[in-house]
């Protein structure tokens, strides 16, 4: 209570700060919840004026009902699938159920999960980050929301607000010859990566190599909640998943603490696939610290013996 409490006096004095500015309200809730917008688009690849102008859009910039009592800033209902705290609002129907959070945000990053977890927002990451326009379709047709005009609403906050700025600042400008990326390392195996670099995301390095982010966090078997670290292995590449065939020179190593398949498939360019398959392991199987993996070499019918 004391948390929201203060947020809402932050709210109030801001408000008052751009009264003195002569700011509009929608110009006040993007100097507030820009950067907030900056860096879900950093963590998740949704662009950041889509966010801003869906926060806009539904919260009536941030003074709905939803928003000053529930931090509720994009209209998300309840679902079955949450156990938070619930408030209730006349929408499409009267009192219907919608998140309540402790701070917006939490709101911000519920958003990203919400879209990012949902099948029917799938094809939404598939799309160009700087093509807000189409985002704004795509929302639309996912059934975001049930306004036949929603798309067009969006689209029109946006370039009032020139809201693509700030997807500007995670998507800069590729350089010339960057298909020829300097980074560009291989694997034995034949698996194409680079390490990532201090600031940048997997969105920017994608758009560089003119490559999607999903076909990237595919490449390297992961969820969009991957959240790499400068030095970090990142393949730009799909991984192999022929080494049993191809390189017939049995090499092993042995899992080190912390380490699982992922982290040792990671290392040496092959699929998690190939990794169980050359071991001999069955689905979901987590060998121990210390344990003896093959990761070129025929296929095992048995996992190797010996672990320590």
């Amino acid at each position: 209570m004391r948390t929201r409490t203060l947020f809402l006096c932050l709210v109030l004095l801001c408000s008052q700060l751009a009264i003195g500015q002569d700011l509009s309200p929608r110009k006040a809730y993007v100097n507030l919840y820009a950067k907030m917008a900056v860096k879900e688009m950093k963590r998740t690849g949704i662009p950041a004026s889509i966010t801003l102008a869906q926060g806009i859009l539904e919260s009536g910039n941030g003074q709905s009902r939803l928003a000053t009592e529930g931090n509720n800033h994009f209209g998300i209902k309840c679902h079955e699938d949450w156990k938070g705290k619930t408030m209730f609002v006349d929408d499409d129907k009267p009192n219907e159920c919608f998140r309540v959070y402790r701070n917006p945000v939490q709101s911000f990053k519920d958003h990203s999960a919400f879209l990012a977890s949902r099948s029917r927002y799938d094809d939404l990451f598939n799309l160009d980050p700087r093509d807000f326009k189409t985002w704004a379709s795509g929302l639309k047709a996912a059934g975001y929301a049930t306004s036949p005009t929603y798309a067009e609403k969006l689209i029109r906050i946006i370039e009032a607000e020139e809201l693509y700025r700030f997807d500007a600042q995670v998507i800069k400008p590729a350089k010339r010859g960057t298909k020829a990326h300097p980074r560009y390392k291989m694997t034995p195996a034949g698996a194409g990566y680079v390490l990532l670099e201090e600031g940048e995301s997997l969105e920017q390095l994608a758009f560089d190599l003119g490559r999607k982010t999903p076909q990237i966090l595919r490449f390297n078997e992961v969820h969009m909640t991957w959240d790499p670290v400068p030095g970090d292995r990142v393949y730009v590449t799909p991984k192999k998943t022929d080494t049993a065939r191809k390189l017939r020179k049995i090499s092993t190593c042995r899992l080190a603490s912390g380490e699982d398949p992922w982290t040792i498939a990671q290392r040496y360019g092959i699929t998690l696939k190939s990794l169980y398959d050359l071991n001999g392991w069955p689905v979901g199987h987590q060998p121990e610290a210390g344990s003896l993996i093959r990761v070129q070499g025929p296929k095992l019918a048995e996992p190797i013996s010996g672990a320590k």
